[in-house]
């Protein structure tokens, strides 16, 4: 007797749908929606959703489905076995917010290593907010970097950087493809960063770069970077998937207090 279609997991309780109108590709639509599924798939032992199931959860062809399911196999997400069916086997990346840090390398490591798309890389004036945090006044000429970092899976972040003129005028836009903390740290002596993280839902921009749903869950975290003078020579923000990975931190205390205590992080 064929099992009753089981319908997504979601906390409103309705069927993740498919926008038909979207310029992006039917299975991709569906792959994204799957990875948001299997980012809050608690029991790895409970067998996926079958190929009929999301045939008729999505409304759309088997080979729209065995496509997606195709591209989750091959990057490790999902394992389909004989007997079993699919199962998940998709891990959080943990990147680790240290003082000896490298986000690329911790991803690679975990199977996942990404690319980089530059899409802009220009001289600009700062914004209100960015020069509140750069300690500049609004409209200082900064160089502006804005990247989305993806695996061969699906998109997983969108940075944006700010750096003064004056700590960037040898900056080059293939630079961008690479580490700006490693390219930064060839001329100036970075002592510690500041950093905040937060909870948000994905808007329009994270619906069109990292190819989520409305209203997904995202992290985003703010930065600003210091020298051994106290200038500040970066600041930004970057906005992450949560269905693919998680942070940890730890915060070196340096004796004679929390003054002391202002460990830099390595990442870009």
């Amino acid at each position: 007797m064929a099992r009753p279609a089981r319908k997504p997991e979601r906390r409103d309780g309705t069927a993740a749908a498919i926008d038909r109108s979207s310029p992006i590709p039917l299975y991709v639509q569906v792959r994204n929606r799957l990875l948001a599924m299997i980012g809050g798939w608690t029991d790895p032992e409970r067998r996926f959703y079958s190929d009929e199931e999301l045939t008729a959860m999505f409304n759309v062809s088997r080979a729209t489905v065995r496509e997606a399911l195709a591209e989750l196999t091959k990057a490790g997400v999902l394992r389909r076995t004989r007997g079993r069916g699919t199962i998940v086997s998709q891990r959080k990346v943990e990147e680790k917010l240290t003082p000896v840090m490298d986000i690329r390398r911790q991803w690679a490591a975990e199977g996942q290593p990404f690319r980089v798309s530059v899409l802009a890389f220009e001289r600009v004036g700062a914004p209100e907010e960015i020069a509140h945090a750069l300690a500049v006044p609004p409209g200082t000429g900064v160089l502006f970097v804005k990247r989305v970092r993806a695996t061969q899976m699906a998109p997983v972040a969108i940075d944006w950087r700010y750096i003064p003129d004056a700590f960037s005028k040898d900056m080059r836009r293939e630079h961008a493809t690479g580490s700006l903390m490693h390219r930064l740290w060839g001329g100036i002596a970075l002592t510690h960063s500041e950093l905040q993280i937060e909870a948000a839902l994905s808007g329009p921009e994270e619906v069109e770069l990292l190819h989520l749903p409305a209203g997904s869950p995202v992290l985003v975290r703010h930065l600003v970077y210091f020298d051994r003078k106290g200038r500040r020579v970066m600041a930004g923000r970057s906005v992450h998937r949560a269905d693919l990975m998680r942070y940890s931190v730890r915060v070196d205390l340096a004796r004679g207090g929390p003054r002391n205590a202002r460990p830099l992080v390595r990442q870009d």
